[in-house]
């Protein structure tokens, strides 16, 4: 990466750059901040955690915090846009968005659209994404302006990712699919409904009709973790969220989230965080 898009990235919370890549063919680099990649002109083969993509003209691919990028090839016109964000924007930006969602989206190339708004969009989320790093890099002073427009922007693009992936799961419709990864997003489907009032696996095993053990062998293969920690981690998402973004009391969230008690919800969170929900609070750091 290039030193001066690495010192934008602390300062601001966000980074834009264009680059070719090059640094990435045949080292292995993990990621320090959520990425998103879009490519402009020519063609990638690159891994993410060890799997194989295709990254051609038009795809814009996401690679979040902690996951490893590895180029394997690239053609001579290859070419990218990439924008950097804290965990504070990014978290903010994707709120929004269902875990079962973002399993989709995240670390998959999203074909261009096929009309014509749908190929311009992009284009234009990267004009306001720059006019903003002009802006904060012009005037300080707007800089949280400027942060709230690239959380609406990267929300923005989410959601045209997330359009695009169902126009694809529409257009697939009548294909054979693995009954394990169906059970699998049955089960992410029902979370994101039931996680508030229930976090036990026996329950989602009980409401889908296949047993605990069964539950977790799907979950295991196809996410790497066990049904338990699936759950917990949406939780835990979702806490930090509403601790850092909303003004919402600790009895509040012990009610909303059918916690017994205070008491109950802060070591729950202290054991996943290495945080009191006040010490969270206060210091708003994000954890993964």
């Amino acid at each position: 990466m290039d030193n001066i898009y690495l010192k934008k990235l602390p300062q601001y919370g966000f980074a834009t750059t264009k680059s070719s890549l090059q640094q990435f063919v045949h080292h292995a680099y993990q990621m320090q901040h959520t990425s998103i990649f879009w490519c402009m002109s020519g063609e990638a083969l690159f891994t993410i955690d060890g799997q194989k993509h295709h990254f051609s003209e038009g795809e814009i691919i996401i690679c979040p915090t902690g996951s490893k990028i590895l180029l394997l090839d690239i053609t001579s016109d290859f070419s990218s846009r990439l924008l950097g964000l804290s965990k504070h924007i990014w978290l903010a930006a994707r709120s929004a968005f269902s875990l079962e969602t973002m399993n989709k989206i995240e670390r998959h190339p999203c074909k261009n659209g096929d009309t014509a708004l749908e190929k311009e969009f992009i284009s234009n989320i990267f004009r306001q994404i720059d006019l903003m790093e002009y802006e904060v890099a012009n005037n300080l002073e707007n800089t949280e302006f400027c942060r709230q427009n690239i959380i609406l922007s990267v929300n923005a693009l989410l959601l045209y990712m997330q359009h695009i992936e169902s126009k694809n799961e529409q257009s697939a419709k009548g294909t054979v699919h693995n009954n394990k990864d169906n059970t699998f997003y049955d089960f992410r489907n029902l979370l994101t409904q039931k996680f508030r009032k229930e976090r036990s696996v026996q329950y989602y095993a009980s409401a889908m009709k296949i047993s605990t053990r069964h539950l977790n062998s799907i979950c295991q293969r196809v996410s790497g973790q066990n049904a338990k920690e699936i759950i917990d981690h949406y939780t835990i998402i979702e806490l930090q969220v509403a601790l850092m973004y909303t003004h919402k009391s600790f009895q509040e969230l012990v009610n909303e989230y059918n916690f017994p008690d205070q008491s109950y919800l802060n070591r729950y969170f202290k054991r996943h965080t290495g945080f009191s929900l006040s010490e969270f609070r206060s210091s708003g750091v994000m954890v993964d």
